[in-house]
C-alpha cells in the first residue's frame, strides 16, 4: 500500500528520533511514554496558520480531556493559548499550568464546581448548559459580588446524538432574556460541539442554522451584545493509523485468526482513514463565518477547542519484548493499561517499530502482546523489524498522544512514567 505523505513524514521522524528513543529506554527503563513538545507546538501553529491564511485569528482553548499531561498543558500555555476544562480536577490542572484563559464546559455543573469557578472567575468563561446552571451561578456570583462571563451550549440537527449536552437552539432567546436579568452574569457567547469530524460539513450546517435563528429571533442591538462563538473541537488530524480490515465498521470486538494475519498481504493490512486537511476546514468554516455570522454578530471572536488535533502526535510509547512465545508472537512489558482500552486490538492499526532491529520497509506478521493478566492486551499484529524479534528488543508505538495517556489506568499494573523529549 502506498503510504500517505503524512505516513512518510512520520516514518522519517521515527528514523531521526531512534537514537534518542533507544538512549532514553536504556537510561530510564521501560515501559514509558515520551512527550514530544515540538509536535505540540507544530500542531498549534499549523492549526492557527490555517485560519490566519483565510484572514481570521482563531482563539484556541486546548481540550484538556484529550491529554492532561502537565508538561503538555504548560506547552500550550507557553504558546499563549487557552485551556478548555470540564471538571474541578481539570480546572486545578489548568491553574497549575499557569493558564490565563480558560473555558469551562460540560454538563451537570454543581455548586462545588461553581465555587471553584468563582475563585478564578477573572480567568474563566463558563459555557452553561441549562437554566438551572444559570440561576445557580448567578445567585452565587451575586453573593460574592463578582460578574462572570458566560455563554450557552446549544445543539442543532448537526449535533444529533449529543443532546445530553446543552439545550436546543430554539431556547437560546429565552435563555438570553433570562440571563440579562442578572447583573452578576455577562451573557455574551454561543457554544456548540460535535466530535470526530473528518470534514467541515457539520460546522457549516450549524453556522447556517444558527444564522437563520439569530435573524428571526434577535434584534440588531441584542446581537451586538454577543462577544464570542465557541465552535468546540472535533477536528480530526491527518491520521497515523488505519482501520483493521476485518472490522471496517469498527463495531466488532473479535480478534482475527492467526491464519488471517499471516496471509494478509502488506497492502491489505489496514484501511486508510480519509480526513480533509485542516486548511480545508479553515477555508470552509471562515467562508461561512464571514458570510453568515459576522454580519449578524459584528462584535464576536471565534473560539475553538481542538484537543485531538493538538496532541495526537505529541506522545510516543516505548516498551521492551520480555518473552518470545514463537517466531510470530511476543510479550512486552508495556500493556493496554497505558491507553485504558483495547483500541489497537479491535479497531486501529498503528505502525510498530523494532528500534533494536530497525527497518522501515520490512513489516512482518507478529502479534505484540502486553503483559497484563488478561487476553485482551494486544498492541498490534504486525511489526517493522530487520530480522526476527528477540527478547530485549525495544519497540515504539509513535505519535499516539490523543486519548491514550488520558485514559491510562492502574489496572493490574501501574501507569508508567512520562519522559520529556
Amino acid at each position: 500500500m502506498e503510504k500517505s505523505s503524512n505516513f512518510k513524514q512520520k516514518f522519517q521522524k521515527v528514523k531521526t528520533l531512534r537514537p534518542r528513543f533507544l538512549d532514553i529506554a536504556n537510561k530510564i527503563g521501560t515501559p514509558l511514554y515520551i512527550y514530544d513538545k515540538e509536535e505540540t507546538r507544530k500542531n498549534i501553529q499549523t492549526f492557527k496558520n490555517a485560519f490566519k491564511k483565510e484572514g481570521l485569528n482563531i482563539n484556541i482553548f486546548f481540550a484538556t480531556k484529550s491529554n492532561y499531561y502537565p508538561g503538555l498543558l504548560k506547552t500550550v500555555v507557553q504558546e499563549k493559548e487557552g485551556l478548555d476544562v470540564s471538571s474541578q480536577r481539570e480546572l486545578k490542572l489548568a491553574i497549575k499550568a499557569g493558564a490565563k484563559k480558560i473555558i469551562y464546559t460540560g454538563p451537570g455543573k454543581t455548586e462545588k464546581d461553581f465555587e471553584l469557578i468563582l475563585k478564578y472567575h477573572n480567568k474563566i468563561t463558563v459555557n452553561l448548559e441549562s437554566i438551572r446552571e444559570l440561576i445557580l451561578l448567578a445567585k452565587m456570583a451575586e453573593k460574592k459580588k463578582v460578574k462572570v462571563q458566560c455563554g450557552l451550549r446549544i445543539y442543532t440537527k448537526a449535533q444529533t446524538g449529543w443532546t445530553k449536552f446543552g439545550t436546543s437552539l430554539e431556547n437560546l432567546k429565552t435563555f438570553f432574556d433570562t440571563a440579562k436579568k442578572y447583573k452578576s452574569i455577562n451573557f455574551c457567547g454561543i457554544h456548540f460541539h460535535i466530535s470526530y469530524n473528518k470534514t467541515p460539513e457539520k460546522y457549516i450546517k450549524t453556522f447556517k442554522t444558527l444564522a437563520e435563528y439569530l435573524k428571526e429571533n434577535f434584534t440588531e442591538n441584542e446581537r451586538k451584545q454577543f462577544e464570542y462563538i465557541d465552535m468546540g473541537g472535533g477536528f480530526y488530524p491527518q491520521p497515523f493509523e488505519g482501520i483493521h480490515p476485518w472490522n471496517p465498521d469498527e463495531n466488532s470486538m473479535d480478534t482475527p485468526d492467526e491464519k488471517d494475519i499471516l496471509e494478509t498481504k502488506p497492502n491489505k493490512r489496514y484501511i486508510p482513514i480519509k480526513v480533509d486537511p485542516i486548511e480545508k476546514f479553515a477555508e470552509e468554516i471562515v467562508k461561512i463565518y464571514k458570510k453568515e455570522i459576522l454580519p449578524l454578530l459584528p462584535n464576536i471572536s471565534l473560539y475553538a477547542e481542538p484537543g485531538r488535533y493538538i496532541c495526537h502526535s505529541a506522545m510516543h510509547m516505548i516498551f521492551k519484548i520480555i518473552d518470545i512465545k514463537n517466531p510470530r508472537l511476543g510479550i512486552t512489558d508495556g500493556s493496554n493499561n497505558m491507553i485504558g482500552w483495547e483500541r489497537y486490538q479491535f479497531f486501529h492499526y498503528v505502525p510498530l517499530f523494532n528500534l533494536s532491529q530497525f527497518d522501515q520497509k520490512n513489516e512482518i506478521p507478529f502479534v505484540t502482546y502486553g503483559s497484563l493478566c488478561t487476553p485482551d492486551d494486544i498492541w498490534g499484529y504486525y511489526l517493522y523489524t530487520k530480522n526476527t524479534p528477540k527478547e530485549g528488543d525495544i519497540i515504539v508505538m509513535p505519535f499516539q498522544g490523543a486519548y491514550t495517556y488520558t485514559f491510562a489506568q492502574n489496572f493490574i499494573k501501574e501507569v508508567p512514567p512520562v519522559y520529556n523529549l
